[in-house]
């Protein structure tokens, strides 16, 4: 029987003459050695091929992820002993051959019937379960296909024969921005927003194509018989402008940023597995690109670079290989210095000094921040506790810190490891604090504030909500973007700006800091608007903690603004 076709098979229906022809079909011989397996049960059995040494029932158990063992080899034991338990069901009709096939109804989405199909073979028909369309395994908040099914069915499509081969296309989707409506208006809301975004996906594609959820935020579509990369372009567009558009969910209207990766088979491959993540590294590049963009070989060595740069990362951190430079803050109008902001620098062993920009999104998406903090929260408080009295260390506090409520303890026990004054420190942090957990952030700061400890807002004015921020929490310092002093000059309307937030820091009793100060323009224009303080170039570079006497000495004496 080896080689026969499908139809061939089937000629002799297993549930009678009036029974549609089960999804996927198999053949074994007297002694259950595999004949033929059709390709849709090479789909439905999550197999990307069934090789050679797949040569009886045994090997094929093993082999699949959606076959339960047990239950088959108890369905074939009751066929081959012509035995039904009161659990298995038996067809009224019987194929031409012999004996009543015998269904068993156990494993998740599929159905199996075993039969003779004449004196010397067995037939195994797998029928799927109703629930999905097309079949397959089904993610259970969006209905779609999950990521078993989706791989699955791409290793078949790569896998017909030369003559039947055609092009396709694999597109990897971010759903971005659905993690913080998960956080800021619950997971229900969040579910609802994966499952239109889904039917979004599926009513923009071809019957021939699929869709499925592979996790979290990411979507990936199938799209069969493409003669070229212009109609993946074409998908891809349309998919942007259709997920963009704003949902209304629960009386919310929400929107998300979709990213989309796409690759081609077989010209950036021909192996389900790579063909994935090559569209998934189109998809990690493709913010900058309008929203799509097509694999490129050069992006397989920054993966490799940008991987090596984790390994090397995590080494860093094991083995603390972070100093910690320090750039200072004066006091306007008369240019006192008031204290450093710590900026980290990672001391690579064969690139040299890392700046932060280049380690930092690495460290938060690899889970180091809250490790890479405290180190941070420790070594400032151990240097600044070595400067006079009156000035202060601000430290920057990235948002994921605050998850596991563990900063309040961390910062408790850098001051008490350093002697240094509670309110000698000063926090930094960014309005994506609060947008991203606004309770559990609040819980601390206040928790911080009790312990003495200074709050400065960062990057004021760049966010969606900084006055609602304000209202929130009580700060003690908001620290003007650098983007609005870069301006400051030019005749538009940073100046404006840069009054306003003085004039509201005055009213509401809180310190206004710009950073970025380069030029004497620049800070004469500070003053003018009524600034209460600076940091920049002009009045110092970021240094090793061995050079602060010097730059302490040039200064006029402290005192804490």
């Amino acid at each position: 029987m080896d080689g026969m076709a499908d139809a061939d098979i089937g000629r002799r229906p297993l549930g009678g003459p009036s029974s549609p022809l089960p999804d996927g079909l198999l053949s074994f011989d007297a002694d259950l050695r595999i004949g033929h397996v059709s390709p849709r049960a090479t789909v439905q059995l999550g197999l990307a091929r069934v090789r050679r040494s797949h040569t009886g029932l045994s090997d094929l158990l093993e082999a699949s992820p959606r076959l339960d063992r047990d239950a088959v080899t108890t369905l074939v034991s009751a066929a081959v002993s012509r035995v039904s338990t009161p659990e298995q069901d038996i067809f009224a009709d019987a194929p031409d051959g012999g004996g009543d096939p015998i269904r068993l109804a156990g494993a998740p989405g599929l159905r199996f019937s075993f039969a003779r199909t004449g004196e010397a073979g067995w037939l195994l028909a797998v029928e799927e379960e109703p629930g999905l369309p097309g079949g397959g395994g089904a993610d259970h908040v969006t209905g779609l296909a999950d990521r078993a099914m989706f791989e699955a069915r791409l290793a078949a499509a790569l896998d017909r024969p030369p003559r039947r081969r055609v092009g396709l296309a694999v597109l990897i989707c971010d759903i971005d921005g659905i993690r913080a409506i998960n956080q800021v208006l619950g997971h229900a809301v969040g579910e609802e927003l994966l499952r239109a975004a889904g039917r979004r996906l599926r009513a923009t594609l071809r019957e021939a194509d699929l869709v499925a959820r592979m996790a979290g935020e990411e979507f990936a579509v199938l799209q069969a018989d493409v003669a070229d990369a212009t109609q993946a372009q074409a998908l891809c567009a349309r998919l942007v402008d259709l997920l963009a558009r704003p949902y209304l969910i629960a009386g919310e209207t929400v929107t998300v940023t979709p990213r989309i990766g796409f690759a081609l088979a077989p010209a950036d491959g021909t192996e389900a597995g790579l063909l994935v993540r090559r569209a998934g590294l189109a998809r990690t590049e493709a913010s900058s690109a309008g929203g799509w963009l097509r694999f490129a070989p050069e992006m397989d060595a920054r993966f490799r670079e940008l991987r090596a740069l984790e390994t090397a990362l995590r080494r860093a951190v094991e083995g603390e290989q972070f100093e910690l430079h320090f750039q200072p803050q004066v006091a306007l109008p008369e240019g006192r210095l008031t204290g450093f902001e710590a900026l980290i620098r990672w001391r690579h062993p064969e690139r040299g000094l890392v700046p932060p920009i280049e380690f930092l999104p690495i460290a938060e998406r690899i889970g180091l921040m809250g490790r890479i903090g405290t180190w941070v929260l420790r070594e400032a408080c151990r240097v600044a506790a070595g400067w006079p009295d009156g000035l202060r260390v601000a430290v920057n506090i990235a948002p994921s810190q605050f998850e596991r409520d563990g900063l309040p303890p961390a910062v408790e026990a850098a001051l008490a490891a350093s002697g240094l004054a509670a309110e000698r420190l000063e926090l930094e942090v960014t309005e994506n604090v609060l947008l991203a957990a606004q309770e559990t952030a609040l819980e601390q700061l206040r928790a911080l504030r009790g312990l003495g400890v200074h709050i400065a807002m960062d990057d004021f004015g760049t966010g969606y909500s900084s006055l609602t921020q304000l209202r929130i929490f009580p700060f003690d310092r908001l620290k003007i973007d650098r983007s609005f002093v870069r301006d400051l000059c030019a005749g538009g309307d940073a100046a404006a700006i840069v009054r306003a937030v003085a004039g509201l820091g005055r009213s509401l009793g809180i310190c206004v800091t710009a950073e970025g100060v380069e030029t004497e323009a620049q800070l004469e224009g500070l003053r003018a608007e009524g600034c209460d303080a600076a940091q920049g170039y002009l009045f110092g570079r970021p240094v090793p903690a061995g050079d602060l006497p010097a730059v302490i000495g040039a200064f006029a004496p402290a005192s804490a603004g």
